[in-house]
């Protein structure tokens, strides 16, 4: 090929020789930076705390599984907001039970983390009823008129004698739907009294009959089966 007198020749193929040196310098640099590595120290102590500190969390949280069956962040472990102090609430109640004959059979008790306050026997709940009349809506009207001043949360537990229910006339089909007709009678009564919070309402028919185990006389134990027990929690009753 001419260009204004001056010939040229088209070379054949394009060299590749420079891949080689850019070949060479990565290796080049890639062994220098495992040379840095290789040089550096670890701080021994901060990683030994480091250690310790994974190691003492690790070993914590399986001591309290082992021991209570429960990881560190189950439900039961969180923090709640807590309402009125149970123990003044005791007092509270106890002052009002002395101070009228209808409450003269409720009985008023602590139990660990709440306050129970139970309706047992022959006055408040006959056979095959979820709720009397006249004097025991009085006395459940007496008691949520100290609970309405209350944020703790509220449950309440209805509860019946081991008889099942054979009657064709009557007017629950078992012990499981009287029990819990007994205790929404009674959350009813809270909530006409002016407890504005939700209330949780069980029915537990004859679950807990054996707790009964102490009373030698069948005839009160059964009316003592047939029961509604208004359990106190410490925590706000607020949204729960």
């Amino acid at each position: 090929m001419t260009f204004f007198g001056l010939q040229y020749e088209k070379s054949a193929d394009t060299s590749t020789a420079w891949m080689t040196s850019l070949a060479d310098l990565l290796a080049l640099l890639l062994a220098f930076f495992v040379l840095l590595f290789s040089m550096s120290e670890i701080k021994v102590d901060r990683w030994q705390t480091l250690t310790e500190t994974f190691g003492n969390k690790m070993s914590d949280v399986t001591d309290l599984v082992t021991k209570t069956g429960e990881a560190e962040k189950n439900m039961s472990m969180i923090n709640v907001p807590k309402a009125i102090d149970l123990s003044y609430l005791e007092h509270v109640l106890n002052g009002k039970k002395q101070q009228s004959e209808l409450l003269a059979n409720v009985d008023i008790f602590r139990a660990e983390d709440r306050l129970v306050i139970s309706l047992a026997g022959w006055e408040f709940f006959k056979p095959g009823t979820e709720k009397e009349s006249g004097e025991v809506a009085e006395v459940i009207g007496m008691i949520g008129n100290a609970l309405r001043h209350i944020s703790n949360r509220i449950e309440v537990y209805g509860h019946t004698d081991p008889d099942p229910i054979t009657s064709a006339t009557a007017k629950y089909p078992n012990n499981w739907a009287l029990s819990l007709a007994r205790a929404l009678s009674v959350a009813n009564e809270l909530e006409n009294s002016g407890y504005i919070y939700p209330i949780r309402v069980y029915g537990m028919a004859d679950s807990r009959f054996n707790e009964l185990i102490y009373v030698d006389d069948k005839d009160r134990k059964y009316a003592l089966a047939r029961r509604v027990d208004i359990v106190v929690r410490e925590a706000e009753g607020r949204g729960k």
